[in-house]
């Protein structure tokens, strides 16, 4: 008689990251060419650019950070912090990813490691899908030492991808703030230049990108499972040394040129617990909120603030009223 295998995950909690932050200098998140086709002028490269409402002055044509941006850039900077190994599906785009696709280059024994191992950079950031059935018949075809308990018991742990990061918008107190009107008052055009080596002819060429000072704000959200208490802590000093490693480094196009530097100048932080009642979900907002006003603050505060998501996500607290 065979036994069936089932696999079950338990969404306890959410950790939501209501972030701002500064673009100190100026910044460019490319918009595909394609879309450039209605821009009136000479410039080469804009932003990218949506419509957003505000209370002040209604529907208005902005620039924005991608979520895809900035979570992007965060596990870029990740795995070449964490020294993780690399791999790929096109023999073009390297990165440490879980994916075990035909034409991956990661391994079976690697991909049931790297779950067993709960790879913070997979578990936060995302992998790719794959089929229980695949990977039983692959162990089968190539004769791996790896067993069906070995595949059961990585397949227990997965869940869906943890970190989720919304696009980033100017924020409302800062389009008050200097009465904007158009997008043009969030942009700036620059002019640059490339020398040839041999002949110095001068290729110019204009960018339009975000001005310094521009605000933008948005959400990252956290997702807790049954199983992620003793990940907690880890999961925030990620999430930190992601935030910091972007304010050291650049976010966006041509960082090596001066472009993307940013300060994040407030981390808010709110919890929602899962609760069922008569098997009926609802999620419950605690009353347990932090504020930090720089990315150092938040490191700072790591090990107490998770503490506090622990007892309030997987122990008892009470609601806020």
């Amino acid at each position: 008689m065979s036994t069936k295998t089932f696999f079950q995950r338990q969404l306890k909690g959410v950790v939501v990251f209501d972030i701002v932050f500064e673009a100190k200098t100026g910044l460019l998140i490319r918009m595909p060419v394609q879309a450039q086709a209605y821009k009136v002028g000479s410039a080469d490269t804009y932003p990218m650019i949506a419509k957003k409402s505000y209370n002040s002055v209604g529907l208005l044509e902005v620039p924005y950070v991608p979520g895809s941006s900035l979570k992007g850039r965060m596990r870029g900077l990740l795995e070449l912090v964490l020294g993780k190994k690399f791999y790929t599906t096109d023999q073009e785009i390297w990165q440490h990813v879980r994916n075990l696709s035909k034409r991956s280059t990661m391994s079976l024994d690697e991909f049931v490691n790297d779950v067993v191992d709960r790879c913070v950079i997979d578990e936060l950031f995302g992998y790719a899908a794959v089929h229980y059935k695949y990977v039983i018949d692959r162990a089968n075809q190539e004769h791996k030492s790896i067993s069906i308990n070995d595949i059961n018991n990585a397949f227990s742990i997965l869940a869906i991808t943890r970190l989720l990061v919304d696009d980033f918008f100017p924020i409302e107190d800062y389009v008050k703030k200097i009465n904007a009107r158009s997008v043009a008052d969030f942009l700036e055009e620059k002019s640059e230049n490339r020398i040839d080596r041999i002949t110095s002819a001068a290729n110019p060429r204009d960018i339009v990108r975000v001005r310094p000072g521009v605000e933008f704000g948005g959400k990252i959200t956290l997702l807790l499972f049954d199983h992620d208490s003793d990940m907690v802590e880890k999961y925030l000093t990620t999430i930190a040394t992601g935030l910091r490693l972007i304010e050291e480094t650049y976010l966006g196009a041509s960082g090596s040129r001066g472009y993307g530097r940013v300060k994040f100048t407030r981390i808010s932080i709110s919890l929602e617990k899962v609760q069922i009642e008569n098997d009926v979900p609802k999620l419950v907002v605690l009353n347990v909120k932090k504020e930090y006003r720089s990315v150092n603050a938040f490191e700072n505060d790591v090990k107490n603030l998770a503490k506090d998501i622990r007892d309030a996500i997987f122990g008892q607290l009470r609601s806020a009223t």
